[in-house]
């Protein structure tokens, strides 16, 4: 909370970066930001979603907004919906992005500025922040044009907290949720949440793909190669442990006996904006049973999306 005669004061240009470009952004001190809770449900929901358009390269006839904060208070909710900007006597809700790469891992930080600068006064007890992730992709089956289309908008975070906010100051609320330190491979999985710069994945119609190699020993064993492979697609989601577990079944012929399975998970994420990212990782695979041989691969891909 600030006085009003303080609103310049407080605000100031501040310079972010996506890679190597920077851009400034209006936006009050960063100073003691506190973790919040992650609403886990409403990250199940918004990965599932965008993994969906990921891979049916369909919209879901969404038209979400980027973000809106929900605000509980004594007599009502009051909802602070997106604006680009942050203005003199007006409500709304900004977000900024920032991409960086350090050590070839991979962080997207997004800041969300909430604003009152009106002469309402109200106590508030809690917070929600809602968020919406897109994707390039078709907006309907019908369509012959691609677009960044959004999923549902999704509470992703709340905090309970308490405050009065009178008619001569001006409130402003800054959240910043991060997806930190992702390797190359795990970008694919990784949701683009709207954004002002319109940075965006692509989906698997497009160039985005990932695809699992399978050594049968009789292949070349890289990226591209050979080797028995199937590309991801089907997958289940489901929380355990407040984690966020995403699951792809796979299977594919061999045409050999092998009796330990390498296995090599290629992901090349395509973006809107932004540069291609590309990684892979590599694992094996014992039979279930000792000494027995995989004529068929039978695997299951996992990735967990730990919340904190």
């Amino acid at each position: 909370m600030v006085k009003k005669e303080d609103f310049f004061k407080i605000l100031k240009l501040v310079k972010l970066r996506v890679l190597n470009k920077e851009y400034e952004a209006l936006m009050p001190p960063l100073d003691g930001l506190e973790k919040n809770t992650i609403d886990i449900n409403g990250l199940a929901t918004l990965v599932q979603q965008f993994m969906s358009i990921m891979f049916s390269h369909i919209g879901i006839g969404s038209n979400a907004s980027p973000a809106q904060m929900v605000l509980t208070t004594e007599s009502n909710n009051i909802t602070l919906s997106y604006s680009g900007n942050i203005g003199l006597n007006s409500q709304g809700v900004t977000v900024y992005l920032q991409v960086l790469n350090e050590n070839n891992n991979w962080t997207w930080q997004y800041f969300y500025i909430g604003f009152d600068t009106t002469n309402d006064s109200y106590s508030t007890t809690q917070i929600e922040l809602y968020v919406s992730a897109w994707i390039y992709a078709f907006p309907n089956s019908s369509s012959n044009y691609e677009t960044n289309v959004p999923t549902n908008l999704v509470r992703i975070a709340y905090t309970n907290t308490s405050f009065t906010k009178s008619s001569d100051s001006y409130l402003f609320i800054v959240w910043l949720i991060e997806f930190e330190n992702i390797p190359p491979y795990l970008v694919f999985f990784t949701p683009t949440l709207q954004n002002k710069v319109g940075i965006a994945s692509d989906s698997a119609f497009f160039a985005s793909s990932a695809i699992v190699y399978f050594n049968n020993g009789s292949c070349n064993f890289v990226c591209g190669g050979n080797c028995p492979s199937a590309g991801l697609g089907s997958f289940i989601t489901y929380i355990q442990d407040n984690n966020l577990i995403l699951e792809f079944p796979l299977t594919a012929p061999l045409g050999t006996g092998v009796s330990n399975l390498e296995v090599l998970l290629c992901t090349t994420t395509q973006f809107q904006n932004m540069p291609t990212i590309s990684g892979s990782t590599q694992s094996t695979l014992t039979p279930p049973v000792s000494g027995a041989t995989f004529y068929v691969a039978i695997a299951t891909i996992t990735v967990t999306y730990q919340a904190s």
